[in-house]
C-alpha cells in the first residue's frame, strides 16, 4: 500500500507547488501563506516510509512511484489546470 500512497503524495506535491509558484509570481500572500504552511504536511508519507525501508531494491521501487507521481502531477497541471 505505500506505493499508491507515495505516487498520490507525489502527485499532490507537484500540483500544490505549481500553485505555490503561481502565488508567488503573483504576489499573492494569502496564497503564498496557504501553501508554504501546507507544504511540510504534504512531504511526511516520504520521511516515514523512506527510513523504514532497508534494501536498495524498495528505495529504488519507492523513487519510482515517487518519479509517477510527479510526472503525472506535471501532467495534470499542463494539460487540465493551467
Amino acid at each position: 500500500m505505500k506505493y499508491p500512497i507515495l505516487f498520490l503524495s507525489a502527485l499532490i506535491i507537484e500540483i500544490c507547488s505549481t500553485f505555490y509558484i503561481r502565488y508567488v509570481s503573483e504576489a499573492n500572500t494569502m496564497g503564498m501563506l496557504v501553501f508554504a504552511f501546507i507544504s511540510p504536511f504534504l512531504g511526511l508519507p516520504f520521511a516515514g516510509y523512506m527510513v523504514e525501508s532497508k534494501l536498495w531494491s524498495e528505495r529504488i521501487k519507492m523513487a519510482l512511484s515517487l518519479a509517477f507521481g510527479y510526472v503525472a502531477g506535471a501532467l495534470i497541471v499542463i494539460n487540465l489546470i493551467a
